[in-house]
């Protein structure tokens, strides 16, 4: 295996997404009030939009429950008018349980450290994956290791690296972890640092792996300014580029208390971002 993991999760959810609008939770494309939403606010409905009619495509949401925990997670396809995708979450001690064969381990600050999974979640019979997740003194995500369970429980099969700077992720490296220890992805961040942006989005473009779960988990600190670019490098064995993923984050708008009720995304869509192209709306439930 010489790819990173793609995500046939993630590709799944855009083309849902593109194909489908949910009357319950479309709405028209039109000027926004900005009130304040209030204090402790988490992001419970994720909803992208069809710039040219207006009308709200497939809607992502989450219901939160003790201590704003995630409870649930659902994707909902309105070419149906069913529930594509549905994850109810079971706390237990240092465990969330998402079923009989994926789990999150947590550390002590309630953070993932661990994620159990398999290479398609569908299929039993399909590799076992583990991600081990390591956190700074100031609650940053620094590392991440990914083992691929046939091939080594105890040597991880990629390492990943993720840059910090001014309470903002800038970087992430992903290498082999044995071998020539090639590198196999390159990505960077731009932020308009002008702007701090109150409890909105992880910034991991690598993370595929939690594109259903991104939302509502907790990855330690989040940048605290607006994304405006992300640019993906990919890279074949020889160390040659051979993928560009280039997206730009504009037009945002905000709550009176900064909280982001939408942005507009264009270019490529990233794995660990599950943004598609086109205006987001976001729905905040506060304390």
């Amino acid at each position: 295996m010489t790819q990173i993991r793609g995500s046939a999760f993630a590709i799944s959810m855009f083309c849902i997404l593109i194909c489908s609008c949910r009357k319950e939770y479309s709405r028209e494309i039109g000027v926004t009030s900005n009130p304040p939403l209030g204090d402790d606010c988490v992001i419970t409905s994720i909803t992208p939009y069809d710039s040219a009619t207006g009308k709200g495509y497939g809607s992502f949401h989450i219901t939160p429950g003790t201590n704003n925990l995630a409870e649930k997670i659902e994707w909902f396809d309105s070419t149906s008018l069913t529930l594509d995708f549905q994850a109810s979450l079971t706390y237990i001690n240092d465990t969330i349980r998402i079923n009989n064969n994926e789990f999150f381990l947590l550390d002590g600050a309630g953070r993932i450290k661990e994620f159990n999974t398999l290479e398609n979640p569908s299929d039993t019979s399909s590799d076992r994956y583990k991600y081990t997740y390591a956190y700074d003194a100031g609650g940053h995500l620094y590392g991440k290791n990914w083992f691929v369970m046939s091939y080594s429980t105890d040597v991880p099969f990629f390492v990943y690296k993720y840059e910090w700077v001014n309470e903002n992720l800038v970087g992430v490296e992903v290498n082999e972890a044995s071998g020539d220890k090639r590198t196999a992805l390159r990505s960077e961040l731009k932020y308009n640092d002008v702007k701090t942006v109150k409890n909105f989005l992880y910034y991991f473009p690598d993370a595929d792996e939690l594109a259903p779960y991104l939302f509502a988990v907790n990855m330690g600190a989040k940048s605290k300014n607006l994304l405006e670019a992300i640019i993906v490098r990919i890279y074949d064995s020889g160390g040659n580029e051979i993928l560009t993923y280039n997206t730009e984050y504009k037009n945002y708008q905000f709550s009176a208390d900064d909280y982001v009720t939408e942005v507009y995304a264009s270019g490529d869509v990233i794995d660990g971002l599950p943004l598609v192209n086109g205006l987001t709306r976001f729905e905040y439930e506060c304390k």
